[in-house]
């Protein structure tokens, strides 16, 4: 097992197993989201892309309604009990979803849906990478973490796969059995990971008030960085996304086609994603370090942006969107998640939950709003997106260097929680 990951990732000796669970617990949950994610594309386009500014806000209005109850859980609940009631309600809630829809979806439904898939996969994702962030210390993260989301991509390539080959078999309401069956597999693995790398902390509740998460996020400038790169990275992605559906309705497919193109692009994301993490991402952080790995995706963004602002057609939008999602997923992502091995226990568990799920969907709502305002073609939205990318290459370098200061000074607090990189994971 040593071997195996030594060859593709500086995995260490301990280490392997307690990665390969990680691995596991990510591909699984992805699959599990990707079996879905082309039905809320789908979703989207019959809602109308000009009323998808409202599905967002509903979106984040279930933010607000369920972030207070994930505080309240975090506040009491140990780590292990809070891991199996957020999974084991996401389950719970696919199954009623299951028949409610068993004889035909409504628009009621079809909302409702797109809704809930778009509130459900930040929650799980973020509380994943959470108790990843708590197993970790600071270095492993640094090498483990692109390898640990590559296990992502590969699930979502997995999961858009199952859903073009069953679709037809188990109809629109069995996808949600597979999905629900996939993220209690995902909960296990998981499990797997507590229990095998788990501090003494972890088996007492967080603590700690409800909305500490909203009060840690305005108190902590580290934080509130954190925060503002994940609402202007939801704002520029939005805009792509608004196009995206635009066009495709313009283009006049029928929902099959549709539902199949989503698909495609989805295994195109998730396939550049991969080899992003697997062969790219550990590297880049260990060699040029985490802000310049967060600067680099919107950097080369503003390329194709250019270009889709030059021609601006569904092809071009496509393939901005490819790049935009897959460097989110490759590089972003495992740069962002090694942030948070920099911070006390207490915060991993509910600030990063309100910057993951509700100030993410704020700036899908705020980047909604502003499509429709500015009513821009395009070309007009390919260059509005282009200040967004280089604030977000900025702001990325400047996280990157409180980083290094953020990790001196909590280095007491984080050595309690994770022991040295010396001491190799156990299991």
């Amino acid at each position: 097992m040593r071997e195996h990951w030594a060859r593709l990732v500086d995995c260490r000796p301990g280490e392997g197993r307690l990665l390969a669970w990680s691995f596991a617990a990510f591909f699984l949950l992805l699959a599990g989201y990707y079996v879905l994610r082309p039905l809320r594309e789908e979703m989207g386009v019959q809602i109308g892309p000009e009323k998808l500014q409202w599905a967002f806000t509903l979106t984040l209005a279930g933010m607000f309604a369920i972030v207070p109850l994930y505080g309240w859980a975090a506040a009491r609940l140990p780590r292990r009990q809070l891991l199996a009631t957020v999974f084991g309600l996401t389950a719970l809630v696919l199954a009623g979803f299951q028949v409610w829809i068993a004889g035909g979806a409504s628009p009621v439904a079809a909302l409702a849906l797109f809704v809930w898939v778009s509130v459900f996969n930040l929650i799980v994702v973020s509380l994943f990478w959470t108790a990843m962030a708590d197993s970790f210390a600071h270095a492993q993260a640094r090498r483990l973490f692109g390898m640990i989301a590559a296990g992502g991509s590969s699930g979502a390539l997995l999961g858009p796969a199952l859903t073009a080959v069953s679709v037809h078999a188990v109809g629109v309401h069995g996808l949600l059995l597979v999905s629900a069956a996939l993220m209690l597999l995902s909960l296990l693995c998981i499990l797997r990971v507590a229990d095998g790398r788990a501090p003494a902390a972890a088996g007492r509740p967080v603590g700690g008030k409800v909305l500490a998460g909203l009060r840690e996020v305005a108190t902590s400038p580290y934080l509130a960085m954190i925060a503002l790169l994940i609402v202007l990275q939801s704002v520029v992605g939005t805009f792509v996304y608004f196009e995206q559906a635009r066009l495709v309705k313009a283009a006049a497919l029928s929902a099959e086609a549709r539902t199949q193109l989503f698909a495609l692009i989805d295994l195109a994301v998730n396939l550049l994603a991969l080899g992003l993490q697997a062969l790219v991402a550990g590297r880049l952080m260990q060699r040029l370090g985490i802000g310049l790995t967060l600067a680099a995706v919107p950097l080369l963004l503003t390329i194709p942006l250019a270009v889709l602002a030059a021609i601006p057609v569904l092809a071009a939008v496509l393939v901005v969107q490819v790049i935009s999602r897959a460097g989110g997923h490759g590089l972003l992502r495992p740069a962002r998640e090694a942030l948070f091995t920099a911070v006390e226990r207490e915060a991993r568990y509910k600030a990063k939950n309100v910057i993951d799920t509700v100030l993410s969907r704020a700036g899908d709502a705020l980047g909604g709003w502003l499509h429709a305002a500015a009513g821009l073609g395009t070309a007009g939205v390919a260059l509005a997106a282009i200040p967004g990318a280089l604030a977000l290459a900025w702001l990325g370098r400047q996280l990157g260097q409180r980083y290094r200061r953020q990790v001196a000074a909590v280095s007491t607090a984080t050595t309690a929680v994770n022991p040295p990189e010396e001491t190799p994971a156990s299991g």
